[in-house]
């Protein structure tokens, strides 16, 4: 690996406890001994681009959104198919000794030990499915936060210039004149959203729940591209009735078949939450396939400049709207949010 401060080209023998053996100085991501592959490099390389030159303030997540692989992670597996991968030899082995301990007169040994392999299986099969339902794929950025908060911190004293943790208010962010409310549930955003100023530029509040939402107030959803937060929308709708419920996407159609779109399969959402939002009427056919397939386009994976862009012209667009106003009426039918072009890029 390079050293990030003298430039060297490091073997591992060379920098012993993550310390470079020519300029003596500390660094804090190993690519050989982090399981993200991660290096201080790396993250110094993406800040400049991610942060528009020093312009912006990013999360955590965004930041390991770009500095992670960008394949997708491998989908689980239920505990009945981990089961049956690691019994199958014994069923086997079990099934051949019974059909040969058959041709043999009276009970055999073969037909013995076989029966017993055979119930090995059948209750090795019974546990699995006892078990539970399958284990979730774990989520890379959660490692990747953990990372920078215990080895960058540690080393630098402080996470880089223009990276914020998380959402930095413990109660709603009620700007004087507050005119809408943006709701996105994902805390790496609305942390991201507060930061680069649009409470005090748009007299917007910055929520991560429906109920943190004031009274009257319009409310922006922004959502990842996903079966959650497709529901999310319709959920708040439930929540807030008669209030202006904008859906300000991802939307699912708008990334789906967009070259370049960062998206990610991971684990199929559960059948009934396709159906209900079928049901609902606000998808495509084509948009509920997609989400089936487990597909997701998340917010952290868009580039920031362009989020930011995209969030304040919807925020513009909504605050300048009177209630009587065409374009609010065709914004809470399709969402302001459509994504064109370089939507992943």
């Amino acid at each position: 690996m390079i050293c990030p401060f003298c430039n060297r080209n490091l073997l591992l023998r060379e920098r012993p406890n993550r310390t470079c053996s020519h300029c003596k100085r500390r660094y804090a991501l190993d690519p050989k001994t982090n399981s993200l592959g991660m290096s201080d490099a790396r993250v110094q390389r993406l800040l400049p681009k991610l942060t528009d030159g020093g312009r912006l303030k990013i999360s955590i997540n965004q930041l390991g959104a770009a500095a992670l692989p960008k394949t997708s992670p491998p989908k689980s597996h239920s505990p009945a198919v981990t089961a049956l991968g690691c019994l199958w030899v014994p069923l086997l082995v079990g099934v051949i000794m019974v059909l040969a301990g058959t041709n043999a007169d009276g009970v055999s040994g073969f037909t013995v030990f076989g029966s017993i392999l055979i119930g090995v299986f059948v209750l090795g099969m019974i546990i699995a499915l006892a078990s539970g339902k399958k284990k979730p794929t774990p989520n890379p950025l959660s490692g990747f936060r953990s990372m920078m908060l215990s080895d960058w911190v540690g080393v630098y004293g402080a996470l880089p210039p223009g990276i914020v943790d998380d959402f930095p208010y413990r109660r709603v962010y009620l700007p004087d004149g507050a005119r809408l409310a943006v709701l996105c549930p994902d805390r790496a955003i609305a942390a991201f959203l507060a930061a680069n100023g649009m409470p005090e530029r748009y007299g917007a509040v910055i929520a991560t729940e429906v109920e943190q939402v004031p009274e009257a107030l319009p409310v922006l959803v922004l959502h990842d591209a996903s079966a959650p937060g497709c529901r999310l929308v319709i959920r708040t709708r439930e929540a807030l009735p008669g209030r202006t419920v904008i859906d300000a996407g991802l939307p699912p159609r708008a990334v789906m078949r967009t070259p370049g779109a960062p998206a990610r399969r991971g684990d199929e959402p559960a059948k009934d939450l396709i159906e209900w939002l079928g049901e609902s009427g606000t998808l495509t056919k084509d948009e509920l396939e997609w989400l089936a397939g487990g597909w997701t386009v998340a917010l952290v994976a868009i580039r920031p400049a362009k989020l930011l862009a995209a969030v304040g012209r919807t925020v513009e667009r909504l605050a300048a709207a009177t209630p009587a106003d065409p374009e609010r009426r065709e914004a809470e039918a399709v969402g302001f949010l459509t994504w064109p072009g370089e939507a992943g890029r």
